[in-house]
């Protein structure tokens, strides 16, 4: 019942994908986004904190069987423990847009175990089924953010912003 108006919970991913296009223009991965880690400053000003577990895209080392963010809002390549990009973030993202604006997490489980599953295999109840107010175009922002498959999903923050920017000028 505190949901955040469409157009507000779209600025403020907007902004988010802004600095994740930022981020992954210097070649690092966040590998933790969610909503703990937006802060919403003055003025509706968005900063994307706790770069603690980032990394740098070309690095080549990896740690096997160690898993790095937070259940809920990982890609399922990150899931799966193989080398993410920038969309795994992009994907997390997808994650926090529908949490923003449906109040409830795209995946969930009873356990570390059926989460991960769920992550990684089953499909989200539409946000608009949730929420039923939810735009047609932050539904279709938010189902190319969260498609399983890396290739399919947004190869790009730049990509997202314009999807948005398209969005926004839709929204009353």
């Amino acid at each position: 019942n505190k949901l955040l108006p469409a157009k507000r919970v779209v600025n403020i991913v907007s902004a988010v994908a802004q600095a994740l296009g930022y981020a992954h223009s210097r070649q690092v991965v966040h590998r933790d986004i969610k909503p703990a880690n937006v802060m919403l400053m003055d003025k509706d000003r968005v900063k994307v904190t706790d770069f603690g577990i980032a990394r740098v895209m070309s690095s080549s080392k990896t740690q096997t069987g160690i898993i790095f963010g937070t259940p809920n809002y990982m890609s399922p390549e990150q899931v799966a423990g193989k080398k993410v990009d920038g969309r795994s973030d992009l994907f997390s993202l997808g994650a926090v847009f529908y949490e923003l604006l449906t109040g409830k997490k795209p995946f969930t489980g009873d356990s570390m175990t059926t989460l991960l599953y769920a992550v990684s295999h089953n499909e989200y109840v539409p946000p608009n089924e949730i929420a039923t107010k939810t735009p047609p175009c932050c539904v279709k922002i938010i189902d190319r953010l969260l498609t399983k498959g890396v290739s399919k999903r947004y190869q790009t923050a730049a990509q997202v912003i314009k999807d948005i920017s398209e969005c926004l000028e839709e929204l009353p």
